[in-house]
């Protein structure tokens, strides 16, 4: 046990036997209810010395001893507390210091209040000002006369506020008859509501929340009625006051949006399936996990391949290079059968025709051309009809995977990171709340353009045509958005991240409990995943039905190029042939001297 500084060293107890048998009674309550792993806090006033060292020897726990002159250092991992006060203002003046120096209202809570004077620690004004300090899970101990040590705790009422104060179940068994008694005295609050409103923050965003007819349905609307249902509570559901969307912070350092209603007691949580940032952490608690939310990168649909180049889709590039390769060593031997030194071979040898149009005869009879002249040898007329059976296949597998490509649009390679979109020099942007996610890649945080959550459908449908834009946002949202016909995105293979999905309370809210309590039994039976899966995966994405589309001047502008390009070469090549012969045919004139 830590001794506080502030605080003498001899604790003396004068004439304090009724004080000392309700420190006592509080020890027993904290031996049994307390964790052995949280430290204990005891706050005092200065003034108050007695019964503090019959709690520490009947208290074998670990234990701080505080005054409201110590400045404390770990106040985020405190959850128990025992408070000794004369009357009740000391008690509030404990409380007071104690929310300022943050320190977590819904741990469990042991008060002692010493006064033997009638009023000073009247148990109905006691539970009044805890329920205003938003501190529930308590056990207020006084003295009554002729009754000795009496603890109270309270609920919440039917009239929506705090119930009567109501003695400790089995107190005086646990007192007075054994330690069996005293277990279990810090049960879970505001379980039943009795109908009371319960306030909640959040806004349209399909597929996990709608609420165009009044009864939210989605993902988060289906949860959120089961909750409602299970607190007994009646629901009411706010949009932000100030700003849209999830909530974060603006330019001058305050909360808008949900978070921001939740910030300002505006509501009493948020649900809005928000990621979890170092920011919402900080300034709010979060409930237990119930699924995961993905977030990533969408734009604009790919562009269409021109319909010129469609001529060249039925094989791939190591198919087009191969098949180059194969025609190039077919014209390089024709060439070389067209040499001079084959000639002579085949002169010396009476192979009969020269083979130099072997090539040309061969092609016209692939083309369904008819031709006259074949070779009169075996061993050529086998090779001629070994190309004519080689360039029919080629044409025959080509007319083939034509007709495929002519049907389907070819799309071109797209972004598959958010790199690429700034390499190509797109604008990029989405929630401000994504961009902390990227405060270490200085190039996108510092370009990040911010858009609020009510622009999302229009920038998808601008997307859709053609919108030069990457939106960072929920990928179930953009999915949810393709059901309906006619719309197209291209989603990034990129994910930012898989984030969990959580409800957002103020900072030691006191519902957090009883929710945390109800997600924990959902989770186990599946629910969460159930009405998560029946919302974004139950219609599978519509496609826009296919429609006979009329062949235009673009799709032959490939065969025009072809052709086009055939004539000029045939003809540069017709000149060039007619000028090599006529310098071939001219006479040679011999003069004598």
């Amino acid at each position: 046990m830590v001794a506080n500084r502030h605080m003498e060293s001899n604790i003396q107890c004068n004439d304090c036997v009724h004080i000392e048998m309700l420190a006592k009674s509080a020890a027993r309550i904290a031996q049994h209810n307390f964790r052995w792993q949280y430290i204990t806090l005891v706050l005092l006033n200065t003034t108050v010395f007695c019964g503090v060292n019959a709690f520490l020897e009947s208290y074998n726990k670990t234990a701080v001893i505080g005054t409201k002159k110590w400045k404390p250092d770990f106040h985020k991992i405190t959850k128990q507390f025992v408070l000794f006060g004369n009357d009740l203002r000391s008690i509030l003046n404990l409380i007071a210091w104690m929310n300022d120096h943050k320190f977590d209202n819904t741990g469990r809570f042991l008060i002692i209040c010493q006064s033997m004077v009638d009023g000073d620690c009247d148990e109905l004004k006691a539970v009044e000002m805890f329920w205003n300090h938003k501190i529930v899970n308590i056990i207020f101990i006084n003295n009554m006369s002729n009754f000795g040590a009496k603890g109270y705790t309270y609920d919440y009422g039917s009239n929506c506020q705090n119930s009567p104060a109501t003695e400790v179940k089995d107190w005086d068994n646990c007192i007075k008859v054994g330690q069996k008694h005293c277990k279990h005295k810090y049960p879970i609050k505001l379980r039943n509501l009795h109908r009371c409103p319960i306030i909640v923050s959040t806004f349209m965003q399909k597929p996990y929340m709608n609420f165009s007819t009044g009864t939210p349905t989605g993902a988060d609307g289906d949860l959120l009625s089961i909750i409602i249902t299970a607190l007994n509570a009646s629901l009411m559901i706010r949009t932000p006051l100030r700003g849209d969307g999830w909530g974060n912070l603006d330019e001058n350092g305050t909360w808008v949006g949900s978070l921001g209603d939740l910030f300002y007691d505006l509501a009493n949580f948020s649900m809005t399936s928000a990621s979890i940032t170092q920011t919402r952490h900080r300034d709010f608690q979060i409930s237990k996990f119930y699924y995961s939310i993905i977030l990533g990168w969408v734009t604009h649909p790919p562009e269409k391949e021109s319909a010129s180049y469609k001529l060249l889709r039925p094989f791939k590039m190591d198919t087009r290079i191969a098949i180059i390769i194969s025609f190039g060593i077919v014209v390089c031997i024709v060439l070389f059968l067209k040499t001079k030194f084959c000639t002579i071979i085949f002169k010396q040898f009476s192979s009969g025709r020269d083979p130099e149009n072997v090539l040309f005869l061969s092609w016209l009879m692939c083309m369904g051309q008819p031709t006259l002249t074949l070779p009169s040898k075996m061993p050529l007329s086998y090779l001629v009809l070994l190309w004519i059976w080689y360039c029919f296949l080629m044409r025959t597998f080509y007319q083939v995977h034509l007709i495929n490509s002519l049907k389907n649009d070819i799309y071109l390679n797209d972004f598959s990171s958010i790199n690429d979109a700034i390499d190509a020099r797109y604008p990029f942007g989405g929630g401000s709340a994504l961009k902390d996610y990227y405060i270490d890649q200085h190039i996108v945080y510092n370009n990040w353009k911010h858009k609020e959550s009510s622009e999302y459908e229009s920038l998808m449908l601008n997307l859709t045509h053609g919108m030069r834009f990457v939106l960072a946002m929920n990928l179930a949202t953009a999915k949810d958005f393709l059901k309906e016909p006619g719309r197209n995105l291209h989603i990034l293979p990129q994910v930012i991240l898989s984030c969990p999905s959580s409800i957002f309370y103020k900072k030691f809210s006191p519902l957090a409990s009883p929710i945390n309590k109800i997600l924990e039994r959902l989770i186990e039976f599946g629910w969460p995943d159930m009405f998560f899966k029946n919302n974004t995966m139950g219609n599978k994405i519509q496609k826009t039905a296919t429609k006979d589309k009329p062949i235009t001047l673009s799709n032959f502008a490939g065969c025009y190029l072809i052709l086009i390009c055939g004539w000029m070469s045939s003809l540069i090549l017709f000149f060039l042939e007619i000028r090599l012969l006529i310098r071939q045919t001219q006479p040679i004139i011999a003069y004598r001297n």
